[in-house]
């Protein structure tokens, strides 16, 4: 830096400044975070892109004025109110110490084989996925559809050949 100009040095610290604002928490990551959560999707519309990309679900506050497409799972509810922020924020907090203590109780290793003690309910019985889910997030279902199918054809086929042998 001491070669520089004042100019250019203070244009290289005020973009190492921002670099640092918005990706220096990803420099002690050591996998992949197994769902992002986003406040406010136009202002982290890097963290949304890049998680699409890398296959990692998002949840998002989506307010009118936002695109609720690359979200998979939407919150709606406004994204500029405190309080608002401040409630969703602190619930989703609450959600995943429970869920790690959670976590924490259960063996690892154990495995769950009876589904009867479980109920799984929803909202709206009769809502499909379309309704349910958003646009990204079903075109990743039709991949994964799409890449299981051309496996169960060659399954198909061999079982196909070993009879008629």
């Amino acid at each position: 830096f001491d070669l520089l100009k004042k100019r250019e040095r203070l244009r290289v610290e005020r973009e190492v400044e921002k670099l640092n604002l918005r990706l220096g928490g990803i420099r002690d990551m050591t996998k992949l975070p197994d769902v992002v959560f986003v406040v406010d999707v136009m202002h982290e519309e890097t963290a949304v892109r890049e998680a699409n990309i890398l296959g990692v679900p998002v949840i998002g506050v989506v307010d009118t004025n936002c695109d609720p497409d690359p979200i998979d799972f939407i919150i709606p509810s406004n994204d500029d109110a405190i309080r608002a922020i401040k409630l969703l924020v602190s619930k989703m907090a609450d959600a995943a110490l429970e869920g790690l203590a959670m976590h924490k109780e259960t063996a690892v290793d154990e495995e769950v084989t009876d589904l009867d003690g479980y109920t799984y309910g929803s909202f709206d019985e009769d809502a499909s996925d379309e309704d349910l889910l958003g646009a990204s997030t079903l075109a990743k279902l039709r991949e994964a559809d799409d890449e299981e199918a051309p496996a169960e054809e060659v399954e198909e086929a061999a079982e196909t050949e070993e009879e008629s042998e």
